[in-house]
């Protein structure tokens, strides 16, 4: 069972699309509700698309740059809370963190297929050269 558990994971972080197509389906199924789902898998995949990307990173410039993605996540969250603070003049908790978190998957969604082409890209010029 174990294996099989990290052999689905792997699969998920690897292609996180799959992942976010998953939980689509599988929320559709149950809810019936395809904006409901959408949210939802993009809420989950978002945590695949950032695992995604650090691995990315890894195997391109063969080093950890975790720090930057730590570094990049509280920079949104200091912007999103400022602006929040600024038009509302009081914080609501959740409506600012899942702003956050669906900000992260945009740019982590981004972020992955750039880096995705880039490292195809350098992989196949490498290669030829």
């Amino acid at each position: 069972m174990g294996d099989v558990l990290a052999w689905i994971l792997a699969t998920v972080i690897t292609l996180p699309l799959l992942g976010f197509y998953l939980v689509y389906i599988f929320t559709v199924k149950i809810t019936k509700k395809k904006g409901r789902a959408v949210r939802l898998a993009a809420d989950v995949s978002t945590l695949f698309f950032m695992a995604a990307v650090y691995f990315l990173a890894i195997e391109i410039w063969g080093r950890s740059f975790l720090w930057l993605m730590i570094i990049i996540v509280l920079s949104i969250a200091c912007f999103f809370t400022f602006i929040h603070w600024k038009a509302r003049a009081d914080i609501e908790i959740p409506r600012l963190a899942r702003g956050i978190w669906r900000f992260s998957f945009m740019l982590f969604f981004i972020a992955y297929f750039g880096l995705s082409l880039y490292g195809l890209s350098f992989r196949i010029t490498t290669a030829i050269l």
